[in-house]
C-alpha cells in the first residue's frame, strides 16, 4: 500500500484481494464505527468492514452458546406477532411456495418455514443457533430443520425452488462462499427473495455510520440496490423486482437464470 493510501484502510497484506461485488482491487475508507474500518469499493460503492471477524468467530457469536437452558414456548419474545408477521410476508409470495421446496436461510425460531408449509411448500429451515433450531423443531414439527452454518451444509440438504433469507447476508464474513452456497441450492428458475438493510435508506441521517442498523461488527457489509443486484448478476441470478418496505430494508427478488 502505498503513503498517500488513507490511514485507516488496512496496511497492504491484509487488504481484500478484490470486491466481491465487483471484482474491483481498488478501495477507499469509509470511516470507522465500534473499533472497526469501514472501507468502500472506488468502482462500485459496495461499503464493508476490513479486516473482518473469522467465520468461526461470528458463529460463534450466533450459535447461542454451550448451556442447555431452557428452550420452551417463551424463548422467543412476541412469537404470535412473529408468527403472524411471517404468515402475512408469505402469504404475498405465496406463488413462489405452493406445491416447491422451500429453504429459509438463517431461519430462526422457524416462524417464516411454518409459514412457508401453510403456504403449500415443502419447508425446511437452516439455522447455526441451536437454541432456535430446538425452539423450531418443537413448535414447528411439520417443517424440517437443519443446525449448522451455511458451510457445513454444502451438497447435504438438496436443491430448492424457493429460498428466502432475511437480514443474513450482512451477516456473512464471505459473501462469495455465502453465495455459491445459495447459487448451489437453487434448481433452474429457482426464486430467492432477499432481505438486508439499505445503505441509500433516506429515512435516516444523511450519515449511515450515525444509523442504529449500521452496527459493525454484527453487521460487516453493507448494500444498496445497485450493488446486491450486481452482486447476484455474477452468480447467475436475475433481479426481478424491489419490493416496497416502509422502513430502512432492502428486499428484492432474484430468479435463478437457466442459462
Amino acid at each position: 500500500m502505498t503513503s498517500s493510501a488513507p490511514s485507516n484502510v488496512p496496511e497492504s497484506g491484509s487488504t481484500p484481494p478484490h470486491c466481491p461485488v465487483c471484482l474491483s482491487s481498488v478501495f477507499s475508507a469509509y470511516g470507522e464505527k465500534n473499533g472497526c474500518s469501514i472501507i468502500q469499493c472506488a468502482s462500485c460503492d459496495y461499503i464493508f468492514c476490513h479486516p473482518r471477524p473469522a467465520q468461526k468467530q461470528l458463529n460463534e457469536m450466533y450459535r447461542g452458546g454451550n448451556e442447555e437452558g431452557a428452550v420452551d414456548e417463551h424463548f422467543f419474545p412476541k412469537a404470535s406477532s412473529r408468527r403472524r408477521r411471517a404468515f402475512f410476508n408469505a402469504l404475498k409470495l405465496r406463488r413462489y411456495m405452493r406445491g416447491r421446496r422451500t429453504l429459509d436461510l438463517g431461519c430462526g425460531g422457524g416462524f417464516f418455514a411454518d409459514a412457508a408449509r401453510i403456504m403449500g411448500g415443502d419447508s425446511h429451515g437452516l439455522d447455526v443457533n441451536r437454541h432456535a433450531i430446538a425452539y423450531a423443531r418443537r413448535r414447528f414439527p411439520k417443517c424440517q430443520f437443519h443446525l449448522g452454518s451455511f458451510d457445513s451444509f454444502k451438497g447435504k440438504i438438496g436443491d430448492f425452488d424457493f429460498v428466502y433469507s432475511s437480514e443474513v447476508i450482512e451477516h456473512v464474513n464471505d459473501v462469495e462462499d455465502y453465495m455459491n452456497f445459495m447459487s448451489s441450492l437453487m434448481r433452474p428458475d429457482g426464486v430467492v427473495f432477499m432481505t438486508t438493510p439499505d445503505i441509500e435508506w433516506e429515512g435516516g441521517s444523511r450519515n449511515p455510520l450515525e444509523w442504529d442498523i449500521f452496527s459493525p461488527p454484527i453487521h460487516i457489509q453493507f448494500f444498496s440496490e445497485k450493488t446486491l443486484a450486481q452482486l447476484f448478476r455474477r452468480y447467475g441470478f436475475v433481479p426481478l423486482r424491489r419490493v416496497p418496505d416502509r422502513g430502512a430494508g432492502l428486499k428484492m427478488l432474484f430468479c435463478k437464470d437457466m442459462l
